[in-house]
């Protein structure tokens, strides 16, 4: 796990290029602080007609740490360069074949293995990877630069086309720290943060930035034409013909089979443990392919009834795991809560508690942990899940209603409830014609109606609609359109909140300790594998992630698999009102706040939090945002 940069130009000097990439390189150094290199991939000056390309890197070093896997990485049978973020998990069956072939191996690193894969194969070697990964790619041969990103979005990869070229990079911030594009607000990514509490792909938070779809890869040509394309999409799975359909029975090989592969590394190794079944899963599997050596961490809460530190601990006894509980106070979260924000790379309501969890374990010396983070959304699991199937079902009844009453009604309630209301807000985003899907309205934050409400006047246009993220919501609308209720709800959660929010999140927070988070319940092949299987399977009179607790059933006793998971929430309510409440409320009460909100709006979503009237989630949304902007010296 690292972070890459990196630019394709044929505006500027080599010398000049070099210097931007080390300035890029600089700023995601908590990405990478054991290694750096930047390399001229493609000179002008010596191949005549060639672009200038110049590959950044900074290295955690996980696997073969020696210097043999320094990056930026060439090929010296083709001349192919890489700079490469993430781990392939089947590296060493890759490996095997490739040498089978003929090709010989310098190193013991996966970064090799992708090289020596695209010789091989050629673009079609994106699919046979299997893993985390973000990487640049330059054929020397055909002058393209490829930028690729895994299946499923587990890793970042942003890219922003200008005057002056190509720049890409793992995080927003090392582009913004090159003056190629403006630090200027998108709206669009500002409306979706609103209604989601996060930026919904393809958006950044900056108008000129973009983020590079899961499962699909950029080519940048030798004039700099360039196109986008997939190698691998969910919904293939759903339709896909099989000769013999997977099986329920087969999810406990897939799973200890993802799992294994996850715990290969050449450092320290932890696993992230609470008290639902997601992540315990993870630690018997872990415990089973390596007993007695397994370390587990869990964050516990200092409110009683949020706190599942003791069934963790308890898990972790039984499995025979060495385990360590950090109980999160809110005076903690106060003396570090300036450091957790300015680890948000793009701003986001989530995410505080992987700052901490991440902090315990790489203080603790560990440098890879592996999470049940995918569990809920592909497992089916959770009461937001019974919501969403709930909102769909009540969403198609609304459809029934003419388009000018809707938006009748829409208005009415959005009007008779406060700005950022649960009820009120999801009801009237639910009523407005032209949403893609129902499900959509159910992670609702601030309505659109409510987002007007909120922002200042002049920053909006005629309509909010129309923005490349709602494009996309209709575009997996219309591809999951025919699945079952339950799949349908599955692929959306897989396809937006899970990767706008929680492995964005995840990749922010870890990486601001140099710390690698993995997620074996989100491995590709494993999604392959469940994706299919019959509705009945995975919710059966009213049990969630049924396909988890059988697959449980043989590793742990029956008080321990069947406990009822509380849901891990921060006591974010009552820090806002005690500990954090002389750090975000002046943010509100300002006469003249820096973001883009209306004053008076802004300030009574405060008042009417501190009244009860709206969640604090609405209030910690707008606050990491107001600070992000600030921070970042993105103006409007």
């Amino acid at each position: 796990m690292c972070g890459i940069a990196g630019i394709w130009t044929t505006r500027i000097e080599t010398a000049e290029a070099r210097r931007l990439v080390t300035v890029m390189t600089e700023v995601v150094r908590h990405r990478g602080p054991d290694d750096d290199g930047v390399d001229v991939v493609s000179d002008p000056g010596a191949v005549e007609g060639a672009p200038l390309v110049v590959f950044g890197h900074r290295r955690l070093a996980i696997i073969d740490l020696s210097a043999a896997g320094h990056q930026p990485m060439i090929d010296p049978a083709t001349g192919n360069w890489i700079t490469f973020n993430g781990e392939i998990y089947n590296y060493r069956e890759l490996r095997e074949d490739l040498a089978g072939r003929g090709h010989l191996f310098r190193s013991a690193s996966d970064t090799e293995v992708i090289l020596k894969a695209y010789a091989e194969w050629g673009v079609g070697c994106w699919r046979r990877l299997r893993g985390i990964f973000a990487f640049g790619l330059w054929d020397v041969q055909y002058r393209e630069l490829h930028l690729v990103r895994d299946h499923l979005g587990i890793k970042p990869l942003y890219f922003a086309a200008s005057s002056q070229g190509m720049i890409f990079a793992s995080e927003v911030r090392p582009i913004l720290a090159v003056d190629w594009v403006r630090n200027r607000l998108s709206l669009d990514g500002l409306v979706s943060y609103l209604k989601y509490g996060s930026v919904q792909e393809p958006c950044t938070m900056v108008a000129e930035i973009e983020s590079l779809p899961p499962g699909h890869y950029l080519t940048c040509g030798r004039r700099g034409q360039t196109s986008v394309r997939h190698y691998w999409r969910a919904q293939e799975c759903m339709l896909r013909h099989w000769a013999r359909p997977p099986a329920a029975g087969d999810v406990l090989g897939a799973l200890e089979d993802s799992v294994r592969r996850q715990l290969i590394a050449d450092v320290p190794v932890g696993v992230f443990l609470s008290g639902g079944v997601d992540s315990t899963t993870v630690a018997a599997l872990a415990a089973r392919a390596q007993p007695g050596s397994v370390r587990t961490f869990c964050i516990g809460s200092e409110v009683p009834e949020l706190d599942e530190s003791k069934e963790a601990a308890e898990t972790a006894a039984y499995l025979g795991c060495e385990h360590s509980t950090l109980i999160l106070e809110g005076q903690l979260v106060k003396n570090r809560l300036e450091a957790a924000l300015n680890s948000y790379d793009q701003p986001s309501h989530d995410g505080i508690n992987t700052y901490f969890i991440s902090m315990l374990v790489r203080q603790a010396g560990i440098k890879v942990g592996l999470s049940g983070l995918g569990g809920d959304e592909l497992f089916v699991g959770y009461e937001g899940f019974r919501k969403g199937l709930a909102v769909e079902k009540a969403g198609r009844l609304l459809e029934w209603f003419p388009g000018e009453i809707r938006t009748a009604l829409s208005h009415l309630l959005a009007g008779a409830s406060p700005v950022g209301s649960a009820v009120g807000g999801a009801l009237s985003e639910m009523l407005e014609p032209g949403l893609a899907a129902p499900y959509f309205a159910g992670r609702t934050l601030f309505s659109r109606w409510h987002t007007r409400e909120l922002l200042r006047r002049e920053l909006l246009p005629g309509e909010l609609t129309g923005s490349a993220w709602e494009k996309r919501e209709h575009v997996l609308a219309a591809q999951a359109r025919g699945m079952a209720p339950v799949n349908r709800v599955s692929f959306f959660e897989l396809q937006t909140y899970m990767l706008s929010t929680l492995l964005r999140d995840s990749d922010q927070m870890s990486m601001a300790h140099g710390l690698e988070l993995r997620v074996p319940l989100i491995d590709p092949q494993l999604v392959e594998q469940v994706l299919p299987i019959a509705v009945e399977e995975k919710m059966t009179g009213g049990e969630s992630k049924r396909l988890l607790h059988q697959a449980l059933a043989g590793l742990l006793p029956p008080q321990l698999r069947s406990r009822r998971k509380r849901g891990f929430t921060l006591p974010f309510q009552q820090w806002l009102l005690r500990d954090l409440e002389d750090r975000v409320g002046p943010v509100f009460l300002a006469p003249h706040p820096s973001g883009p909100w209306e004053p008076r709006v802004f300030r009574k979503v405060w008042e009417d939090f501190r009244r009860g009237r709206v969640a604090w989630s609405r209030v910690l949304t707008l606050f990491i945002l107001e600070n992000w902007l600030r921070q970042n010296k993105v103006t409007i």
